[in-house]
């Protein structure tokens, strides 16, 4: 009799921009799978999109690659009219909303093709923190609307999908770089401007094909605030909801870690992270910071909110790389273990570090390469 067995196997696909190439990790063995040429210039991200597909995200082409996952080709692509930032899926998962690297645009793909472009601005040099891209991420409001965070005018623009102008538009303080949302209002986090102006939360809500305006809270604002979080140093990235608690996680890029109610946008806890602490991954009661611009990893309880303590630091080098990312913007925990891809001046390092021990127990190194947002995709193979 012939027995089989199913063999699990979970890929990691990461776009290195220093080749051009995609690259393609087996976890399960810590071992580089295979790597293909992608289908243009700088993909920055590998992106879930529908049906298993993958989105090669190319920020300096007009093209997105289709990545079939199944037999790790580049299948087809889809012409733009500008470059791609970054997608969000609707909850009828079937439209796809992009937004562009280049131009104060968005596009909805629909079927392997991309509508005409949403805007109603020209693209200008953005003065906020968050350099030179034209928007933000891309939210969904409903299956519906949109909005789009024009990063060049320093506004939230509410689109319908029949409406290639915005039929509303909120003017805040300095660029929105992400948004969350919670039982039907967003926060918006301001990434601020050195020098300038503060990062800020911005609480609103949208009604009746309306932004309407609840709070914009400045993180300077806070009576009790560290030395080293000031007008030279300031500025924030992406934001994180507490996944139980009604509270708001957003990081400054000296290191400084905030914490906020969402009723009152008020300060209940503040810690230290790393430099260029940008993203926040919850896993059980531990929270684990992306330190961008940082040697070391950190960990916390997080079991409460407003009281986070700290568990452990990881190092993964004893150096500091100036103008690299050193940490990736994808952090990826599959049964209790936590990867994550680590860059130096020279390689890029996907490490392996067990979330019970606080320890690592694996990495691979992919010399040559620069790699900064990937994906995940678990497939069964009968052996």
């Amino acid at each position: 009799m012939v027995t089989t067995a199913i063999v699990k196997s979970t890929t990691l696909y990461y776009g290195d921009v220093n080749s051009d190439d995609i690259i393609m990790i087996d976890i399960e063995t810590m071992k580089l799978k295979k790597t293909i040429a992608s289908n243009g210039i700088n993909p920055y991200e590998i992106a879930p999109a529908l049906d298993g597909e993958l989105f090669v995200l190319n920020r300096s082409d007009t093209t997105i690659g289709i990545l079939n996952s199944t037999t790790d080709t580049i299948d087809d692509e889809i012409p733009l009219d500008f470059y791609p930032r970054s997608i969000a899926i609707n909850s009828n998962q079937n439209d796809i909303l992009l937004t562009s690297t280049n131009l104060p645009e968005a596009s909805i793909i629909s079927s392997q093709s991309a509508s005409a472009s949403y805007t109603d601005s020209s693209y200008t040099t953005p003065l906020s923190y968050g350099g030179s891209t034209a928007t933000g991420h891309p939210v969904w409001v409903d299956e519906e609307y949109f909005l789009l965070l024009d990063r060049t005018e320093n506004t939230i623009e509410l689109y319908h999908k029949d409406n290639h102008t915005p039929i509303d538009k909120l003017h805040i303080s300095s660029s929105v770089h992400h948004v969350l949302s919670r039982n039907s209002l967003f926060y918006g986090i301001s990434e601020g401007k050195q020098g300038v102006v503060s990062p800020a939360v911005v609480k609103f809500s949208v009604t009746d094909g309306k932004i309407i305006l609840i709070k914009e809270q400045f993180l300077s604002s806070f009576e009790v605030l560290p030395s080293d979080f000031n007008t030279t140093s300031w500025g924030a990235h992406h934001g994180a909801l507490h996944p139980s608690e009604d509270y708001i996680y957003v990081g400054s890029t000296e290191g400084n870690v905030f914490v906020l109610d969402l009723e009152k946008l008020s300060l209940v806890d503040l810690f230290k992270s790393g430099k260029g602490v940008g993203h926040f991954t919850f896993y059980n009661n531990t929270l684990i910071t992306t330190n961008h611009y940082d040697n070391f990893k950190s960990f916390y309880d997080s079991t409460n909110p407003t009281d986070n303590k700290f568990i452990n630091n990881l190092s993964f080098s004893k150096e500091i790389y100036s103008g690299i990312t050193m940490q990736s913007h994808t952090s990826h925990i599959v049964d209790g273990k936590l990867y994550f891809m680590f860059n130096t001046d020279q390689d890029s390092i996907l490490y392996k570090i067990d979330l019970e021990k606080f320890i690592i127990l694996d990495s691979i190194v992919i010399e040559g390469a620069y790699c900064l947002m990937g994906s995940f995709v678990e497939s069964d193979t009968q052996m």
